[in-house]
């Protein structure tokens, strides 16, 4: 008898009912392996300047996401690559070029990732706390806050300089997929547009360190005779500890103007005491599958530009500016703000990218309250603009560095003449996010921006060089990784 039961625990003990992991590399599905991009998003130079790379996990092939950091050191290396005739590599060459060298197109040594740790999945935008200690990003399929803690210096050792925060998930696996916190409950369904600021609570004029997180999907607040009621919230949270919810603005709700749709990018104006939003999200059952989906909103007419004050609480109030009007587009995918005052510190302009009709947008930001933001330009872009960097060129014009993911390219545009004044292309399957990065601190670069783009689609990171003094020359200089 004995015998039997011991045989019958050991079966049982073998035939766990948890399904198997497939942990995403450098964690498994199998295992430790080599780290890998895939399906990149999110971009950040830390203080050292390595990169951060979130990896979205886009096609669900494993368990979660990760977010990887690339040295410094490596990025200045593959910047400094030379041809036979002694020039910098033009890597915006076809493979079948007799010009092109192998060496534009390579996977990052292993000892170049700085570290690795685990994150949940669809990861989007990377943002950084104000000391540069922490990186943030949502995943939109739970609603969890990721968080991963950056050590200053470089790869030591196995653990490397990225950690999951206190309260995030088990660090000793970096398995931080637990997150920092789950913002479902204060309507943030989707996590996706993320701005660092600060807020003033009533009554004081301390401002506090803050966290904005805008939800890509609309919380369901009721669904009655087949008709869905939702709403989009912001949810504010302590930047020094984003555990803590300090208030929750009220964006959108069915009843108002936008019918409950939620935004998509964020920008947060310091001066103003505003934050901008803008994109439109709607919740329809059409979209899903036996449960409603999120999408685009469909059928449109309009192009909301939403502003709310951050200084009065969960009393804030939006106020709507439709744009559709002065630049037809119905769909905004990216916001920049721009030219500063001089004297007060306000910007100026507030760059969008908009699709149908696909362009750069110059949003005029008046410094009277009382008077609405209004199109003052709208440049042509390549086919879907997505994100964009502004490159700072001081007494000259700033330069705006645009992805077009539908055009696997780059264009840079002269903010004073309203051109293109250069396009780079061949980076792949859609470019996603741009961060402006170190240069080398070499005389070839004296004059030049550095740009890394993710490409979400290739599973890779492209590195470009602008320059400042002659955009023409704009060059891709490698594309870094590939898909596993």
């Amino acid at each position: 008898m004995k015998k039997s039961l011991v045989l019958l625990a050991a079966l049982a003990a073998g035939c766990s009912t948890d399904p198997p992991q497939f942990l995403p590399p450098p964690f498994g599905p199998a295992g430790p392996s080599p780290v890998r991009l895939f399906f990149p998003t999110g971009l950040a130079k830390t203080s050292e300047g390595h990169l951060l790379v979130a990896n979205g996990n886009f096609n669900h092939a494993f368990d979660g996401g990760t977010v990887v950091g690339i040295s410094r050191s490596y990025l200045d290396s593959v910047f400094l690559l030379r041809s036979a005739a002694n020039a910098k590599l033009d890597c915006g060459l076809a493979t079948t070029d007799p010009g092109f060298d192998a060496r534009c197109s390579q996977q990052i040594p292993q000892e170049q990732f700085t570290g690795a740790a685990m994150i949940g999945n669809y990861a989007g935008p990377l943002v950084l706390d104000g000391t540069g200690a922490a990186a943030y990003t949502g995943s939109r399929d739970s609603g969890i806050l990721n968080g991963v803690r950056i050590d200053p210096g470089v790869r030591v050792d196995a653990a490397g300089t990225l950690h999951c925060l206190t309260g995030a998930g088990d660090d000793a696996t970096k398995d931080c997929r637990k997150g920092v916190i789950d913002l479902q409950p204060f309507g943030v369904d989707g996590p996706y547009g993320m701005a660092a600021g600060d807020t003033v609570f009533p009554g004081e004029t301390t401002p506090h360190p803050a966290l904005f997180v805008a939800s890509l999907i609309p919380h369901i607040e009721d669904i009655s005779s087949g008709v869905i009621s939702t709403s989009s919230s912001v949810a504010v949270l302590n930047l020094q500890d984003p555990s803590q919810v300090f208030f929750r603005l009220q964006v959108a709700q069915t009843f108002d103007i936008s019918n409950g749709t939620a935004p998509g990018p964020i920008v947060f104006d310091r001066v103003r005491r505003e934050i901008y939003l803008s994109g439109c999200y709607q919740r329809a059952a059409s979209f899903g599958a036996g449960e409603p989906g999120t999408g685009l909103c469909v059928g449109s007419s309009n192009n909301f530009l939403r502003m709310m004050n951050v200084d009065s609480g969960d009393a804030a109030s939006t106020v709507w500016v439709d744009l559709r009007s002065d630049v037809l587009s119905t769909f905004t995918t990216q916001l920049l703000l721009a030219d500063p005052d001089p004297v007060t510190g306000a910007p100026g302009t507030l760059w969008a990218t908009m699709r149908n009709p696909d362009a750069l947008v110059r949003i005029g930001l008046p410094s009277e309250p009382s008077v609405a933001p209004r199109v003052r330009q709208a440049i042509p872009l390549p086919i879907a603009p997505a994100d964009m960097a502004l490159i700072d060129r001081g007494s000259a014009s700033a330069l705006i560095a645009v992805a077009s993911q539908n055009s696997n390219s780059l264009a840079v545009v002269d903010t004073a003449s309203g051109d293109v004044v250069a396009q780079v292309g061949r980076l792949g399957d859609s470019p996603f996010n741009v961060a402006q990065i170190s240069c080398p601190a070499n005389a070839d670069y004296a004059d030049s921006a550095c740009l890394a783009v993710s490409i979400f689609g290739a599973c890779r990171i492209a590195l470009i060089e602008v320059s400042k003094t002659q955009p023409a020359a704009t060059a891709v200089r490698a594309l870094l990784g590939s898909c596993p």
